[in-house]
């Protein structure tokens, strides 16, 4: 398998991933607004951040769409899967009062370490996308 299509099936898996997230925090809109006004963040920045996370999520899936923004979306995808690892290992750890989520769909049935390590493959991924994406001599980035 040639280098392009690793990273075209690397960008269908998160722009699944990101669509699916994005999806089921705006069709479950009550419950996703009932989770994030639990966030550890004053309520100010939890109503921006519950049209934030899903438009960002569908942003990102739109970057993964267009050969030219790929490494954009893939760049993009590291840092997103990088700061919601992060929150995780912080609620792990205990650094909250309390315990909040807002996970939807199937992820909510998984366990804060379970979520952890699913988070880390898809960054795994998308770094590894990234890199490859990037590499000089190949014909990534260019639209066909």
């Amino acid at each position: 398998m040639n280098r392009s299509s690793v990273v075209s099936v690397i960008s269908s898996l998160l722009i699944f991933l990101w669509v699916y997230a994005a999806l089921s925090k705006l069709l479950n809109y009550e419950q996703s607004r009932m989770q994030m006004m639990n966030q550890i963040f004053p309520a100010a920045i939890n109503k921006v951040l519950l049209w934030a996370v899903p438009v960002s999520e569908l942003f990102t899936a739109g970057l993964l769409c267009v050969n030219r923004w790929r490494n954009s979306g893939l760049f993009v995808s590291c840092i997103l899967l990088f700061l919601f690892s992060m929150y995780i290992i912080l609620v792990m750890n205990h650094a909250f009062e309390r315990i909040p989520c807002s996970c939807g769909g199937i992820i909510s049935k998984l366990t804060w370490g379970q979520h952890l390590v699913f988070n880390l493959f898809f960054l795994a991924l998308a770094l590894a996308g990234f890199i490859i994406s990037t590499k000089k001599g190949g014909d990534m980035g260019k639209e066909k």
